[in-house]
């Protein structure tokens, strides 16, 4: 695996690239903050300065450049004035303050408060204010070395220190990261250790309730599925294997005995009789193999038209009614409703052969098998339920969740015996389930079996159904007066 590919590492790239903007954002504002509250202080003291000298400024009517003179040797360490006349003259300068300007300021530029500036003076940082007085323009000044020193240590320190905080936060991050992942590299190597022969092996789950933890269900909850469809793959590749092998032998044997001497042209015809009926039996039998694949793979093309129900359970009724009074049986249609659904007409009337195939195969002689078709409510869609019931011999309580599995025979009496390989109820679910309705069997074990298909009515048939019943309500004021005499 490409490290610098991994989750881990861009989980980490990200971790320290965020906080490195956030280290940057926080340093920046924090040197901002303190310059902003050093000068703000600073500009404070100057202005507050500012008001004295002016009320002294006032009070003076002798020369001033000898008060201030005695006003300076008396001001506080540090602190530097100079004084300007209206013509821009400099009156008095402090020592020092001559290289603050090359020239005085113009009283009229400065508003009342002043301005207020950082200047460097022969590599000392001098913060001055300029403002108008009477006699012209004033400069106070402070130095501020001290505070632009602490600045300047404040961002070294922060240089410094932050790429060696953001290493170790780096490292924790990585850390953190990696013990975070370290159950995705559990289930990825367990994962990878699942095939074919261990699919019964399943994702440590800690327990915790996490996302990891929901994954690692999801994924179990996927492999057990997997597990359940490679065993139902297995077992009908087996069946099937089984199924076909014996009329395969029979045709095999049949032809083998009939070539090892000369027959009567009689035995050779009951030969072939008998390798034509197991070739029958075969093709049959492959035709459901291939149609149930083809209903597992989603590509079993059913026609969608609109189709009768209740012709076609009556043309069904009819075509075995003469099996069922061949076994003794008595065939019953009960209510019939008429439905239209939408479907595959020749798929539908295999589903009813089929219901009615299994009623006569295990029903005993005298019994008798209803059939009938009823709505089970009248809205969007309607629903249609078919019912085949017989009182033959039932279906054993343990055995009737497996009924719809292929080749599965539920009993003795549900036995090869009777005929077909087990595929019957198979097909009947996949044909109904590609119809958009379901199945169902409620069975008694010697009492009987009733089977029960629920077929919506699709929308577009209920749609054009009610269209067309719009369109006659409309037509239908028109046409009754020419029909008055």
């Amino acid at each position: 695996m490409n490290r610098h590919g991994s989750i881990r590492f861009r989980l980490t790239a990200w971790y320290a690239a965020i906080l490195a903007v956030t280290f940057a954002a926080v340093g920046i504002g924090v040197w901002v903050a303190m310059r902003e509250s050093v000068y703000e202080t600073v500009d404070r003291d100057l202005r507050s300065r500012l008001q004295a000298m002016r009320e002294f400024l006032q009070a003076q009517s002798t020369d001033i450049a000898e008060e201030l003179a005695e006003n300076a040797a008396l001001a506080p360490a540090g602190t530097r004035f100079r004084l300007a006349d209206v013509s821009g003259r400099w009156v008095f300068q402090s020592p020092g303050t001559q290289s603050w300007d090359a020239a005085p300021l113009s009283s009229i530029d400065l508003p009342r408060r002043g301005n207020v500036a950082t200047v460097n003076a022969k590599g000392r940082h001098i913060r001055v204010l300029s403002a108008p007085v009477e006699t012209g323009v004033i400069q106070i000044g402070v130095p501020i070395g001290e505070y632009i020193e602490m600045l300047d240590g404040f961002t070294w320190t922060a240089l410094v220190a932050s790429p060696v905080l953001l290493f170790l936060a780096s490292l924790g991050g990585y850390w953190m990261s990696r013990r975070a992942l370290a159950p995705v590299d559990r289930i990825a190597t367990t994962a990878g250790e699942i095939e074919a022969r261990n699919l019964a092996q399943r994702l440590p789950v800690s327990g915790t309730g996490d996302e990891l933890d929901h994954l690692s269900s999801t994924l179990n909850a996927m492999f057990g599925r997997l597990e359940d469809s490679f065993r139902r793959i297995t077992q009908f590749t087996a069946d099937a294997s089984h199924e076909l092998r014996t009329p395969v032998a029979i045709i095999r044997t049949t032809a083998e005995v009939a070539r090892r001497r000369p027959r009567a042209a009689s035995e050779y015809e009951a030969a072939l009789d008998r390798i034509l009926a197991e070739s029958e039996r075969t093709s049959e039998l492959i035709e459901d193999l291939m149609l149930l694949a083809r209903a597992d793979a989603h590509i079993e093309e059913f026609a969608s038209e609109p189709v009768e129900l209740v012709p076609l359970v009556k043309q069904a009724c009819s075509g075995v009614r003469v099996l069922a009074e061949a076994r003794g049986l008595e065939l019953a249609i009960g209510a019939l409703e008429s439905l239209t659904i939408s479907g595959d007409s020749r798929s539908l009337r295999r589903l009813i052969l089929v219901l009615l195939d299994n009623a006569i195969k295990y029903s005993k002689p005298g019994g008798r098998i209803d059939v009938g078709v009823t709505l089970c409510n009248t809205g969007a869609p309607v629903i249609a339920r078919l019912e085949v019931r017989d009182d033959g011999a039932g279906i054993a309580a343990e055995d009737l969740p497996h009924v719809f599995e292929r080749f599965y025979r539920a009993s003795k009496d549900r036995s090869r015996a009777a005929g077909g390989a087990g595929l019957g109820l198979s097909i009947a679910r996949a044909i109904v389930e590609r119809h958009g309705g379901k199945i169902e069997l409620e069975s008694t074990l010697g009492e009987g079996t009733t089977a029960r298909v629920f077929l919506p009515q699709s929308l577009e048939v209920s749609a054009n159904h009610q269209n067309l019943a719009q369109g006659a309500s409309a037509l239908e004021p028109r046409l009754l007066p020419d029909a008055q005499p």
